[in-house]
């Protein structure tokens, strides 16, 4: 009999266990890898995101902040013309700046382009026309009709984004800033060509390009100026100025808008008749010719600026007076003679030499032959000792050639003062008055020197007519101030003040009366006196 406890017990397959096993061990597989693919995924979703945003989002962004950019400069350039009207109005040195490039701001996970950049450039040069242009006097031999040609450029301002593609040039001409676009011009400020009666031509000399990624500092230099004004006028054919533009016809049509005048209407303060392109729009003009009325008087504005260096200053054109022309002096007396050096902008010509001649009796001595700062050279007629009747002298200031521009003619009446104590001119019709100055009360205190003077005259024909008082600068016979009394019969006296303050007080004076009765006659006497300037 078998004992059935100590029989052995089959053992189980242990299959279910290990399958068990083996899941868990999966899942415990699954539950670690699971965050790592979670990760890579947003990882990978983050990447995209940046690179949508790279080519989306920074490119707009940075295209806008080249719109403003662009705003920036217009306004800047704007400003440039601003600055070459008050370096053309002032003489002065100014300097202008413009934004030329843009560097972007520094974006985290993002990447920018280069800075953008702009270039400064002026243009080929081009010539301003000036036709039937008319002055009177010495500066007629300038300004005698004939046309007068004045080279002059423009400042172009040139982007190159990185993303804003359309954006304009914008261009500086010295009357007008516009935007230039591909198909179009578009004006950004007010014209200052013409005014009314008024016509300013500043001209921009210069050669330059610059190419900047940060701010552009523009000097500007006065090459001619500060601009003088000269009056001019058309009696017959009409006066015309051409210059060179960009602009279309249809622009400078609006920009002149209040300044046309097609009927020539003399009442209503316009004086444009026509506005003339030599090419029709669209197509920008190139040259615009502008008519003015005839028959008025326009006041005329030229200077030149330039926005490089060495450009040099141009040379003396014409010489025209300034004062001592038409006047009277007594014998042995003198008389100041100023002229002015003037460059084809009407402008004052330094270091030139002028040299004089006499027609006639006296001398010339000069007091400043070389021109100054001012342009203005100096000399003073003495005429002689004793002439027999008055008589005229002309005096010719010249330099350079034997041009009439580079002439100024001076006349002077030498009067006929011979006589003791007492000069006498008789104009070939009875005797000549006496003269005789009986006093002078002098009061030289205080910020004024005040003569107080009195003169007897007589006349042996009985017709007085008055006696004029004169107070000089014994040097150059300047008349410092004067005064006149009426006289009447054989004899008669009379009293009057002479003044002299601020800068034309001197240490020394001369005191001429003179007296004239109705038939021309004339007869003088003069005495020297003392004052307290330096």
């Amino acid at each position: 009999m078998s004992d059935s406890s100590t029989s052995p017990r089959r053992s189980r397959p242990p299959r279910f266990t290990e399958c068990r096993t083996d899941r868990q061990t999966h899942r415990a597989a699954d539950r670690a890898v699971s965050p790592v693919i979670g990760a890579i995924l947003m990882f990978a979703l983050a990447l995209a995101l940046l690179a949508i945003l790279q080519t989306t989002a920074v490119p707009a962004l940075n295209e806008q902040l080249e719109f403003q950019h662009n705003e920036q400069t217009q306004d800047e350039m704007a400003e440039l013309e601003t600055v070459l009207g008050r370096v053309a109005a002032t003489g002065s040195d100014e300097t202008g700046s413009v934004s030329a490039g843009l560097r972007y701001p520094p974006r985290m996970f993002f990447v920018n382009p280069p800075p953008a950049s702009g270039t400064v450039r002026t243009t080929d040069a081009a010539t301003i026309d000036v036709v039937n242009g008319h002055a009177t006097g010495e500066t007629a031999d300038y300004w005698d009709g004939a046309e007068k040609s004045f080279e002059t450029r423009a400042v172009v301002y040139a982007p190159s984004y990185n993303e804003y593609a359309n954006a304009p040039d914008t261009v500086v001409e010295p009357w007008v800033v516009y935007n230039r676009f591909e198909e179009a011009r578009l004006a950004i400020t007010e014209q200052d060509l013409v005014d009314g009666r008024r016509l300013t031509l500043t001209t921009l000399r210069g050669e330059r390009t610059t190419s900047r990624t940060d701010r552009l500092s523009i000097g500007v230099e006065p090459t001619s100026a500060p601009a003088r004004t000269v009056t001019v006028r058309a009696d017959d054919d009409p006066m015309r100025i051409t210059i060179p533009t960009e602009l279309t016809e249809d622009e400078w049509d609006d920009l002149l808008a209040a300044e046309l005048d097609p009927a020539s209407d003399p009442d209503n303060d316009r004086y444009v008749t026509s506005v003339d392109c030599q090419q029709d729009p669209p197509t920008p003009c190139g040259r615009l010719t502008l008519t003015l009325e005839p028959g008025a008087t326009y006041e005329l504005r030229l200077a030149a600026v330039a926005v490089a260096g060495e450009v040099p200053e141009p040379p003396a054109t014409y010489l025209t007076d300034v004062s001592g022309n038409a006047t009277a002096i007594p014998e042995n007396g003198g008389q100041k003679l100023v002229v002015e050096a003037r460059d084809r902008f009407d402008n004052p010509a330094s270091g030139v030499t002028v040299t004089g001649d006499v027609d006639g009796d006296g001398t010339l001595r000069s007091v400043d032959a070389t021109t100054g700062v001012d342009g203005r050279a100096a000399f003073v007629y003495e005429a002689p000792e004793s002439v027999d009747g008055s008589r005229d002298v002309t005096v010719t200031l010249a330099f350079g050639s034997d041009q009439p521009r580079q002439e100024a003619a001076f006349s002077v009446r030498v009067m006929d003062t011979g006589g003791s104590g007492s000069g006498g001119t008789s104009a070939g019709n009875g005797a000549a008055p006496e003269t005789t100055i009986t006093n002078v009360d002098a009061n030289t205190a205080g910020a004024r020197d005040r003569f107080r003077v009195s003169v007897d005259a007589t006349d042996s024909d009985g017709d007085l007519d008055r006696i004029e008082f004169a107070l000089r600068d014994p040097e150059t016979g300047t008349v410092i101030d004067s005064a006149t009394a009426s006289a009447s019969g054989g004899a008669d006296s009379a009293t009057e003040r002479l003044t002299a303050d601020g800068g034309d007080r001197a240490d020394e004076y001369r005191i001429v009366a003179t007296t004239a009765d109705s038939a021309g006659n004339t007869g003088s006497d003069d005495r020297a006196v003392s004052g307290t300037g330096s």
